[in-house]
């Protein structure tokens, strides 16, 4: 009896490890394998395998990293060996010494990357319907932590520490997943959602990664740049279907040229080795060095170059979110059949799935790791390199140092500048006496950035005025546009006052912790009236707050100089009343806004404000400018109601009145088909790429609503369309104005996102708060021809184009096709009034600078 116990106990205690250890694989937890035709997780699902798998092994911890947009967990999964997992905070602590170099002797710093481990990050269905790489990441973190790799893992875990994100958009992942398993076996399986998969963004979160409007970005980048520190960062997305099976680095011309070859190198290095690993199991058309550039900063993956960390980025050929598709040899495109160096081994075509999407992931995923393993040490003395060049060298051509002067038009805007640069990483100092740089006095409490910092190349890219290579493809050819902006600097794109300084100078400066705000100016109790300068963008939010309280409010038509204070054109006049006094400082404080007091202002030029009720137009085609637009609207607080179609549709006892509940109605940049008809006109490129979705997701506003908007302008309503709705108007009202660019071919013109110089009639209430010169994002706009108008028109022009040197950053061919030309008009029409705004002033809640021209048409004075 006691043997049969004794080897009773040796057999449990043998299997005991076995037990302990048995990790739950996601087929099984799912009820079907990972990327199994018509088969999803959904975040819900992927949270809980993650929970689970955490519960089970020693080699992963998941972290929660922040809130999404709607409210769901952000997870980060930390996969590495169980030693490892005791001293997390040691090892960050080294790359952080690492990256802040100054001091540090490259003796010392190999030290540090011996002790070190190298830190890769894997970021995951950005895109929400780039799904596979969700899925994968189940699967992934499975393999890692039972060591299921073509590698010994223990081994190759004890020297690097994974994080890994299974989507970076969790709210998105939902939707796609829902929307999709509500249509399969339809004939709408596999369509696009009639709605933005970020609340806001859309397909643009991945535009978001050096503004960090959106929580997610935050998210990612406090990991990135502040708690983590990678040395390796990929982002896996997906592509169109029928031409190479996967992009990977390294990228095609032209880089980015503050960024240290040391990153472009390093691309190579990681590139070549999934590649290399790719290939030794037979998986077919994978490229590189095509479609994808090394220019453009927002990117998830293009941000981390600049922050000398290796960012890499792959694009998988896609399905029908999870439906296969069969695609015939004849419908690859030629260049994709071709056996090249860049591309040595086509895919003949033929079926395509989603589990041959994320077998690519999974073997290019664990390939990363096993580089990150292979160089640990030369990854962290690099990155250490980086910085401490960054720190100490300043190439000739490099400027010293940006200057930002404490004397701004909208200084509250100024202060947001200096948090986004700081949450990106970026060292700042104050100035605490006057000083003197490249020959001008700048006065105390003046900030500067110093370009001798670990992320000079953040910094430097983010606060100089870029210049894109006149590429074409070949001598005297075509042009060869950027993937995305050719420019983007964000103190001309948020109005902010910024001046480079090339040679040193001296300054008795202050290293800030955090951007101080100081104490605003409180108008006195007694006062009649407070005034709110229309130079800041907060001064709308407050007045839109205030108008709940129905005082006074009026725009003045001049300046306004007392003793202490001057306020601009159409500034805010508020009548003082018990409930604006009790509501004032409270919005001073959160908006950092001054307010000045008033008695008596009879003598001042004013027109009454009576006009606010705004709506916004939301089609079913998921439109991101409407989704930033939204944004703004919402980060400034102005309360706005969203049309649909049907509320351009009346019935047959009752017509559409949008003037009983309207005062202006805007529409964000949209094709005028796409807003009339809900799809392309015949004729147009995109027709080929329309299919109809569900009929309650169908259709425009029609005739009808077309029709209704006449109505809404002639009876005293203001219209504003943004960008590509102005369309809508040229094509529908027979009004004194039409797009010059039009039929415009690309060898006459060419401006690829782009920031250009417009003169502005800060006298015309649409102008009202901007200075006489501002810089418009370009973004396929257009240029406004005006003719003199006839019968009940009338039309202003708000701002233009100048005669010459247009371009303020970014690329522009054809400047005389633009020069001269309208970019913001004032029409009047009969009892109202239609805004053309030619660009998009609110680009991707990035261009704060140009927010007032869609501000002001919000808050529109009475006119006689």
């Amino acid at each position: 009896m006691l043997k049969k116990l004794t080897l009773s106990l040796s057999i449990i205690f043998l299997i005991l490890p076995a037990i302990i250890t048995a990790q739950t694989s996601p087929e099984d937890f799912l009820g079907h394998k990972v990327g199994a035709d018509y088969k999803l997780a959904d975040y819900s699902q992927i949270t809980a395998y993650f929970k689970k798998l955490d519960e089970e092994s020693e080699k992963i911890k998941l972290l929660n990293i922040g809130k999404t947009t709607l409210g769901k967990s952000m997870l980060l999964a930390v996969i590495t060996s169980k030693e490892n997992m005791d001293q997390l905070d040691t090892f960050k602590g080294i790359t952080r010494k690492l990256r802040d170099a100054s001091g540090l002797t490259p003796d010392d710093a190999r030290k540090l990357a011996k002790q070190g481990k190298a830190i890769v990050l894997l970021t995951c269905n950005l895109h929400s319907t780039e799904i596979a790489s969700s899925q994968m990441a189940m699967e992934l973190a499975y393999n890692l932590v039972t060591g299921k790799t073509p590698y010994d893992t223990d081994k190759v875990l004890n020297d690097v520490i994974v994080l890994l994100s299974p989507s970076t958009n969790p709210d998105g992942e939902q939707m796609v997943t829902e929307w999709y398993r509500k249509y399969v076996g339809t004939k709408y399986e596999g369509g696009s959602m009639p709605w933005l998969y970020h609340h806001y963004a859309g397909h643009d979160d991945n535009r978001d990664w050096f503004m960090f409007n959106l929580l997610e970005t935050q998210a990612i980048t406090k990991v990135l740049y502040h708690d983590w520190i990678p040395q390796i960062h990929i982002d896996e997305h997906q592509m169109g279907s029928t031409g190479a099976r996967l992009f990977i680095p390294p990228f095609m011309n032209p880089p980015v040229p503050t960024i240290h070859p040391l990153i472009w190198r390093g691309v190579a290095l990681c590139g070549m080795n999934m590649s290399y690993d790719l290939q030794k199991n037979d998986f077919k058309g994978v490229v590189h060095g095509r479609s994808f550039t090394g220019w453009w900063i927002g990117a998830c993956d293009d941000t981390s170059w600049l922050h000398n960390c290796i960012g890499i980025l792959s694009e998988m050929a896609s399905v029908k979110i999870a439906s296969p598709i069969y695609i015939d040899p004849t419908e690859i495109p030629k260049s994709y059949t071709e056996k090249r160096m860049q591309f040595p081994d086509p895919w003949p075509g033929g079926w395509w799935r989603l589990r041959d999407i994320v077998d690519y992931e999974l073997t290019l995923s664990m390939s990363l790791i096993k580089t990150a393993y292979m160089h640990k040490e030369d990854l962290l003395f690099n990155f250490y390199k980086m910085c401490k060049d960054a720190i100490e060298i300043q190439k000739e051509g490099q400027p010293y140092a940006f200057v930002i002067t404490k004397n701004q038009r909208d200084y509250p805007t100024t202060l947001r500048m200096l948090e986004i640069l700081k949450l990106g990483g970026v060292e700042i100092h104050q100035a605490k006496n006057e000083f003197t740089a490249d020959g001008k006095v700048y006065p105390a409490g003046s900030f500067v950035v110093l370009m001798s910092q670990p992320y000079r190349p953040y910094a430097q890219a983010l606060l100089e005025k870029q210049v894109y290579p006149d590429m074409r493809q070949y001598p005297g050819g075509p042009p060869i546009p950027p993937y995305d902006n050719a420019g983007w600097t964000l103190p001309l794109q948020m109005g902010v006052a910024s001046a480079q300084i090339d040679r040193s100078f001296k300054a008795d400066l202050e290293k800030l912790e955090s951007i101080p705000y100081p104490e605003t100016a409180a108008p006195e109790t007694s006062s009649k009236y407070i005034v709110l300068d229309s130079k800041k963008n907060a001064a709308y939010s407050a007045v839109f707050s205030l108008l709940k309280y129905k005082p006074e409010i009026y725009r003045s038509n001049s300046g306004i100089s007392r003793d202490d204070f001057h306020a601009c054109f159409g500034s805010f006049i508020v009548e003082n009343t018990p409930q604006v006094q009790k509501a004032l400082p409270a919005l001073q404080e959160k908006w950092h806004l001054n307010a000045y007091g008033l008695d008596d202002i009879s003598e001042i030029k004013k027109s009454p404000l009576k006009k606010h009720r705004v709506g916004l137009y939301q089609s079913w085609k998921s439109n991101m400018d409407e989704g930033w637009t939204r944004y703004v609207l919402d980060d400034l607080e102005i309360p706005f109601t969203t049309l649909h179609n049907k509320d351009f549709k009346g019935t047959k006892k009752k017509k559409v009145d949008f003037n009983s509940k309207y005062d202006v109605i805007v529409f964000a940049s949209e094709s005028a088909d796409i807003i009339k008809l809900g799809k392309p006109s015949p004729g147009s490129r995109y027709a080929r790429y329309y299919s109809e979705g569900p009929p309650e997701y169908s259709g425009g506003i029609g005739k009808e609503g077309v029709e209704a908007l006449k109505k809404f302008v002639a009876e005293g309503g203001i219209l504003v369309t943004l960008n590509d709705a102005c369309n809508l108007v040229f094509k529908e009202f027979k009004s004194p104005a039409s797009n010059a660019l039009e039929n415009v071919d690309r060898s006459k013109f060419l401006c690829p996102t782009s920031l250009l110089k417009i003169k502005v009639n800060k006298r015309s209430p649409i102008g009202y708060g901007l200075p006489s010169e501002a810089a418009a994002m370009f973004s396929r706009s257009l240029a406004i021809r005006t003719r003199i108008p006839s019968g009940e028109w009338d039309r202003t022009v708000v701002a233009s184009y100048p005669e010459k040197d247009v371009l303020l950053s970014g690329w522009l061919l054809g400047e005389d096709t633009i020069a001269r030309k309208a970019a913001v008009v004032d029409l009047k029409h009969k009892q109202g009034h239609i805004i053309l705004i030619g660009f998009r002033c609110q680009h991707r809640a990035q261009s704060h600078g140009t927010y007032k021209f869609l501000l002001n048409a919000l808050l529109y004075p009475e006119t006689e």
